[in-house]
């Protein structure tokens, strides 16, 4: 007999689904354009702390080395530890956003970064330092996804690479201007100020 089931599963092309009919209506209105600017203001800051971040730890090092008396090799782990984070972050991300809301995932990874960050200036040694660097590297990895699907939920599919590449401008920005701080920073409060800035500024 015939199959008159409705509910087949559309084949799949291999590329995001894109809004249509009245959901793509709303994102072009011009009343959704405020709302989209402030999710893009905010997902570039989200991105412009993670390059700055990302960036802080090879700025600090020589205070590092100098204060600690340490020398280049042991700070390998430190500097490996946040790249694992990224790693694992980045990996949880999607099974946690498809189950919490993409939303509420970013904001917690923004937390747990700023957090982790802003702890790890108050690190009395290298073994600690890592453990922080790491948790803090959890969080970045797992804003960065999460930001960039967001900001290309809420963008008309006429301007969405736009936005997105935009966005994604906040990351450089965001390394260099870590080291335009970290040279003001460094000398007048110490490298754990550099930290403290980086840990304070995604919780305010």
């Amino acid at each position: 007999m015939p199959d008159h089931r409705t509910d087949k599963a559309t084949p799949s092309t291999g590329h995001a689904p894109r809004p249509s009919g009245q959901a793509a209506g709303a994102i072009d209105s011009p009343s959704a354009g405020a709302v989209r600017w402030l999710i893009f203001a905010l997902c570039f800051l989200v991105v412009l702390l993670d390059g700055f971040d990302t960036a802080a730890i090879g700025y600090i090092a020589p205070s590092l080395m100098q204060e600690w008396g340490v020398a280049k090799p042991a700070l390998a782990p430190v500097l490996s530890a946040a790249l694992f984070g990224l790693a694992a972050g980045a990996l949880l991300s999607g099974p946690v956003a498809d189950r919490w809301g993409r939303r509420l995932t970013l904001t917690a990874s923004v937390l747990v970064f700023g957090v982790a960050c802003l702890a790890s200036a108050f690190s009395p040694d290298l073994q600690m330092l890592t453990v922080l660097r790491f948790i803090t590297g959890v969080g970045l990895g797992a804003a960065m996804p999460n930001a960039v699907t967001l900001m290309s939920e809420f963008s008309p599919p006429s301007r969405r690479a736009f936005i997105t590449n935009a966005m994604f401008c906040g990351f450089p920005l965001g390394a260099a201007l870590g080291g335009f701080l970290a040279g003001w920073l460094i000398p007048a409060f110490g490298w754990r100020s550099v930290l403290q800035l980086g840990g304070v500024a995604p919780l305010v």
